[in-house]
């Protein structure tokens, strides 16, 4: 029995872990649409610029928590070093996220010069959202705040 129960653990805590980064990963995106949101609508900024100025804020927050919460005590890697790994993950995200967005406004809206619809906005970026949030778990659980390795 309790090698079913050893088996099973580490399934377990995977499954924590991941609640735990998608209600920090939930927050960041609460950060970045508001922010891009505001950004487009209140300054008239073109949307790829607010989405780069919000993703910056999200990177910010989604590092803060995690390692503070979701990670706490995992990875034998500096801090400064386990930012970096999170910040070229979350980069390497952020190009995914442009990329979606930038194909599903392209479809709906026919065009990416300007500042597309609201609706076409939103779906882009929950899509977007969505869809990067599995690569960023993955690549942060299996590479940033990886134990190092014998």
């Amino acid at each position: 029995m309790s090698v079913i129960a050893n088996a099973e653990r580490p399934v377990s805590e995977g499954w924590k872990q991941f609640v735990k980064f998608a209600m920090i990963g939930a927050s960041s995106a609460v950060l970045d649409i508001g922010i891009s949101h505001l950004l487009m609508s209140r300054f008239g900024m073109y949307w790829l610029l607010a989405n780069t100025v919000s993703a910056a804020v999200a990177i910010s927050n989604g590092y803060l928590w995690n390692s503070l919460w979701t990670f706490r005590g995992m990875g034998s890697a500096r801090r400064h070093t386990q930012y970096l790994k999170f910040v070229a993950v979350s980069l390497v995200g952020f190009g995914l996220n442009s990329l979606i967005m930038t194909l599903i406004i392209l479809i709906l809206a026919g065009k990416v010069a300007g500042n597309p619809p609201h609706s076409v906005w939103v779906i882009a970026k929950g899509a977007a959202i969505v869809l990067v949030a599995i690569w960023n778990f993955l690549a942060n659980k299996r590479w940033t705040f990886a134990e190092a390795r014998e």
